[in-house]
């Protein structure tokens, strides 16, 4: 969910990698960032016929004693407590996907076992002397940089190899300032599945956009939910709807605004061979349908937002219109 070029980008890349290949995936992206929703999602698109289930295991809940449960299962009476056989993830992922979140944390003997298992697509189960086979997708996902692990020698290079077939970096919230009031509207249709869900008048949609995010779109959702708690059902939710904690300090000019990543993008305008004209109108055009967006496609709230009248807004769409006929 966003309007930013970067994640349209990425979907686009993944999607084309699901469906036209059978390559493992490894996704690396800070917490709350989406990659378990990206697995889903290669998992989805995936064509492979008679296609099997997903199968989920994070990587960091493993107890080292029921690791080679975890992943080959066990025969009954295999150990103690082993009362009744059981399969583990790689029986279980057979002709679907194996998703390994927290790939980073496996310790090196389970690195090994698992290369092993992905080059060979055999394996036996604790107790066991008869060999099975599996045949899976493997996609893997981590918030460490792990060709730094690499090079450290805590994490196997060969199986880094096999795994990264295909690396997708998932950017975080900060890099894609666009997503923000899209994902906002998101998570205010779903926390109000049945109602239509409320507006964010200018001063909140500028809070958003200025808020840290530091457990990314995670976080931007538990702030939708914090904001919708307090919001009393009737109007657009204000900015006496942000808890008290949450609200931002009144500092700052209103020239606040121009962060960073604007001046950055100006920069590589120019350095591009951008003239002024086209900087400003290509700038007219995004801040149009961001504020059109952000009002749910309303052009007299959006002309209210931009400062304009609404017939401004209407001659901008048809001329949006002809250009794309």
């Amino acid at each position: 969910m966003g309007e930013s070029h970067t994640l349209k980008t990425i979907l686009r890349q993944v999607v084309e990698v699901a469906h036209f290949t059978d390559c493992s995936v490894l996704i690396q992206g800070e917490s709350g960032t989406g990659k378990e929703l990206l697995a889903k999602l290669i998992h989805a698109r995936d064509s492979r016929p008679n296609k099997g289930d997903l199968v989920i295991l994070d990587c960091s809940t493993i107890m080292p004693e029921l690791s080679g449960s975890e992943f080959f299962g066990h025969e009954r009476g295999a150990f103690t407590g082993a009362v009744a056989a059981r399969d583990g993830v790689f029986a279980l992922a057979d002709g679907g996907t194996l998703f390994l979140d927290e790939v980073g944390e496996l310790p090196l003997t389970l690195q090994a076992q698992l290369l092993r298992v992905i080059q060979e697509h055999t394996f036996k189960r604790v107790g066991s002397n008869a060999w099975q086979r599996t045949s899976f997708r493997l996609v893997c996902a981590t918030n460490i940089d792990l060709w730094k692990q690499v090079q450290r020698g805590v994490f196997r290079a060969d199986l880094y190899y096999r795994i990264a077939s295909f690396v997708c970096h998932l950017p975080p919230l900060r890099e894609r300032p666009e997503d923000i009031l899209p994902l906002a509207y998101y998570f205010l249709k779903e926390c109000r599945l049945n109602q239509e869900p409320p507006v964010l008048d200018a001063p909140v949609q500028e809070y958003l956009l200025r808020r840290e995010y530091p457990g990314n779109v995670r976080d931007l959702k538990q702030v939708v939910a914090r904001m919708l708690c307090r919001f009393a059902g009737q109007g657009a939710i204000t900015v006496g709807c942000i808890p008290p904690d949450d609200r931002p300090a009144r500092t700052g000019s209103r020239d606040a605004w121009r962060a960073a990543d604007f001046e950055r993008t100006i920069r590589v305008a120019l350095a591009r061979g951008m003239g002024l004209k086209t900087i400003s109108r290509e700038s007219e055009k995004t801040a149009i349908r961001i504020a059109v967006d952000a009002n749910g496609g309303n052009l007299q709230r959006a002309a209210q937002r931009l400062g304009v009248t609404s017939r401004t807004l209407q001659l901008w769409r048809a001329a949006q219109r002809q250009e794309n006929k």
